[in-house]
């Protein structure tokens, strides 16, 4: 299984096939290498002991090719590695994108991070370290089986049935004991979500005087937890006892049949010493792998998750609009797995040139709205279309451009941020890009302009610089959908209405949807959607929704006031 994966991971090259036979030839005259010592041992304490010296000759030369291979093996073991990790940080990305949100849920995201965070680097070594020491025991037993036929056939049976045996012990025993852990793990993910989920919502459980039934699924949690964990040493036990029982029995078996062998005259005392030493062998090798047996369980994890990153099939975003299109949602829903509800039934109609700005509180669908709008979340139901024109995640994706909440620039100077999205830039379009997205002053102002180091994430720029730099790399995909998600929300009121004037001096070039929960960006909106729960429960001009008195107004209203709160009073 974990060659079969490693393969599908890296391609299955020159270098995966060569490290995979190089294994196997050093395995086998290791093999080789310990039946020289029945002719060996038989000349040494026979009547002519001069005879062994080729048969000396032969196990060194054995040793010896076996060791070179080994290192051959190392070597190319290395560059598969190194392949698999490529592959990887390569895949993810793209098929993170592939995927639709309802396909990532909380437990899933948190393993794609761990497989590019860590997975990534530990597979490197994991085919010297792991998968190199499975085939040599494998192949080792079995070829020391068939070669104690030829001298010894009774404990050559038990050397291949003992052999299967104990590998099979370690097998079931490593998967008891990653069941339990699995089962530990699970629980405590399940209380983490819960802990954290409840002390986020304390402080609406509080107004609404509600915190006992939080507290009652934290409960709940906590008694899960519990069982699972009593559950883990129910599977852990027999597991850890089941390879040491079989071990043993093997062991028995085999002394039994070497004393029996030699003792009716079928084998001499040099080839009894001889099979014992071959089963001593055959049990290191199968005792090693015991002591990797977690690490050969977490890589066979982190194998699956990649081998299901690469082999997911890759969604190319579609060339871009030459204008602004016209987007139309026709009742959307987005449901997640865990039941609950992104979008109910939401309709827009996101004409060219105009801004939408799309406000609710925290919970609301805002994000969700504009996920779907990127191509980043698929609707369960209703459609999204561009131009007339119905349109998946690969459309949306090349029609879409994103201003983030949190920019995070890549590593390199101003001018490498923005020709990552677009390498065709050339001076003249980045000074257009400076202009337009409100970047010139912060070009003015830093050391060295365009060739500005901006530093890890950008943390060599203050935020309004980072953001403004955000924006330009936005408007620096050949994209016409603009979509701003809490852009000003980190901002001073300085920044924030540089941002709100950028946005209105290109707003004729793009069909624009700002999510925001603060008023500067209502200036410019043609039209405020209100989401609540996922609907749209409002929707019109700035002006008509704040004369209707409803969620807008309301909202309105609390934005008014948190603006004018000082510390001490207002």
């Amino acid at each position: 299984m974990m060659l079969t994966r490693i393969r599908t991971i890296s391609g299955g090259g020159r270098d995966f096939r060569l490290f995979v036979l190089l294994t196997v030839l050093s395995a086998v005259i290791q093999a080789a290498a310990v039946l020289v010592l029945f002719p060996l041992l038989d000349d040494l304490f026979g009547g002519t002991p001069l005879d062994a010296w080729p048969w000396v000759l032969a196990m060194v030369a054995l040793i010896g090719v076996a060791w070179a291979l080994d290192i051959l093996a190392a070597h190319k073991g290395l560059a598969v590695g190194l392949s698999l990790m490529h592959a990887i940080q390569r895949h993810t990305p793209a098929a993170i994108l592939s995927w639709p949100t309802p396909a990532i849920p909380r437990s899933k995201a948190a393993r794609l991070r761990t497989l590019l965070a860590t997975g990534a680097v530990e597979v490197t070594s994991a085919p010297v370290l792991m998968v190199g020491p499975v085939v040599t025991a494998v192949v080792f037993t079995v070829a020391l089986g068939v070669g104690l036929l030829f001298f010894a056939v009774p404990p050559a049976v038990v050397t291949l049935v003992g052999g299967v045996l104990m590998m099979l012990a370690l097998v079931l025993s490593s998967r008891l004991v990653t069941r339990a852990d699995e089962e530990f793990a699970a629980a405590n993910e399940n209380l983490d979500d819960r802990l954290i989920d409840y002390a986020r919502a304390q402080p609406s459980l509080r107004t609404a005087r509600r915190v006992s039934a939080g507290a009652r699924l934290v409960d709940e949690a906590l008694a899960s937890a519990r069982r699972r964990t009593l559950r883990l040493l129910f599977w852990q036990v027999p597991g850890e006892i089941l390879f040491s029982v079989v071990l043993q029995a093997v062991l028995i078996g085999y002394g039994l049949t070497v004393w029996l062998a030699f003792d009716n005259g079928t084998l001499s005392a040099a080839s009894a010493a001889v099979t014992v030493i071959v089963m001593l062998r055959v049990v290191e090798q199968v005792t090693g792998l015991s002591r990797l047996s977690v690490g050969i369980q977490s890589l066979n994890r982190t194998l699956a998750e990649a081998a299901e990153v690469v082999t997911t099939p890759v969604s190319t975003p579609s060339a871009a609009s030459p204008t602004p299109p016209q987007v139309d949602v026709t009742d959307v829903d987005v449901h997640f797995p865990d039941g609950t509800c992104g979008l109910d039934g939401v309709n827009l109609d996101l004409r060219p040139g105009t801004v939408t700005v799309v406000v609710g509180r925290s919970g609301s669908g805002k994000s969700t709205l504009l996920r779907t709008l990127a191509g980043l979340a698929t609707p369960s139901s209703g459609s999204v279309s561009l131009d007339g024109a119905a349109a998946g995640s690969p459309e949306l994706r090349g029609n879409a451009t994103v201003v983030f909440q949190q920019t995070a620039l890549g590593a390199g100077t101003v001018k490498d941020n923005l020709l990552a999205v677009n390498p065709d830039l050339t001076q003249a379009d980045l000074e257009r890009l400076a202009d337009a997205s409100g970047l010139r002053g912060v070009l003015e102002e830093i050391p060295t302009g365009w060739d500005t180091p901006v530093g890890e994430l950008g943390d060599h720029l203050s935020g309004g610089e980072r953001q403004r730099v955000g924006i330009a790399r936005a408007l620096a995909k050949p994209s016409h959908l603009l979509l701003v998600d809490e852009a000003t929300s980190a901002l001073d009121a300085h920044n924030e209405a540089a941002v709100v004037e950028s946005i209105r001096a290109i707003r004729e070039d793009y069909t624009t949807v700002i999510v925001t929960h603060r008023p500067s960006t209502l200036s410019i909106a043609d039209t405020v959607v209100v989401l609540d729960n996922g609907r749209i429960i409002e929707q019109g001009t700035p002006a008509e929704l704040e004369a209707a008195g409803g969620s807008f107004a309301h909202l309105l209203e609390e934005w008014r006031n948190s603006a004018s709160w000082r510390v001490g009073g207002r």
